[in-house]
């Protein structure tokens, strides 16, 4: 079957970053989560200024949770590497085809994986890339400046005809 859309791409430290830094910062319901423990933990601090010490808790767990972020986001993006340098000794090359029925992804490491789009849960866009997950929450990834064939407009076009939800930029 010819496909419609290909796309190609290298996973690498720059790629895991920006995958991992949309689910470790930029997902909505963690940035309203954040911005709640910044407020909380800004009135407590003001009120610590003033004498009142019923908020400590906060004061300690809001900047706990923060560090915490932080090391699963670094932590996630060096096993990624690691991970990828161990078993196969060099970043992952994958090419994806999107077909009418299906999207398939074919890695440098003789991995095939083709998902039909009833089983696409969602799709989310950040800064350089297009993410859809599985019902069974894998990832297929697009890098919008890697198309072979088609663009990133029109595959974004065609996902929402798939009747998939795109959010994001």
């Amino acid at each position: 079957m010819e496909p419609i859309f290909k796309n190609t791409y290298v996973r690498n430290k720059e790629l895991a970053k920006e995958i991992y830094r949309f689910y470790y910062f930029q997902r909505a319901w963690l940035v309203v989560f954040n911005i709640f423990i910044s407020l909380s933990f800004l009135a407590n601090l003001i009120g610590a200024f003033l004498g009142n010490f019923d908020g400590i808790a906060v004061l300690v767990a809001a900047p706990l949770f923060w560090v915490l972020q932080l090391v699963l986001y670094f932590r996630q993006v060096n096993l990624l590497i690691k991970r990828d340098h161990e078993l196969h000794g060099k970043d992952i090359e994958v090419e994806v085809i999107v077909t009418d029925t299906f999207i398939q992804n074919t890695a440098s490491t003789g991995s095939v994986n083709k998902i039909e789009y009833e089983k696409i849960k969602g799709a989310v866009q950040t800064k350089n890339l297009i993410i859809l997950r599985s019902k069974a929450n894998l990832l297929y990834i697009f890098r919008k400046d890697t198309f072979e064939v088609g663009t990133k407009d029109d595959f974004i076009v065609f996902l929402k005809a798939k009747g998939i939800k795109v959010k994001g930029k």
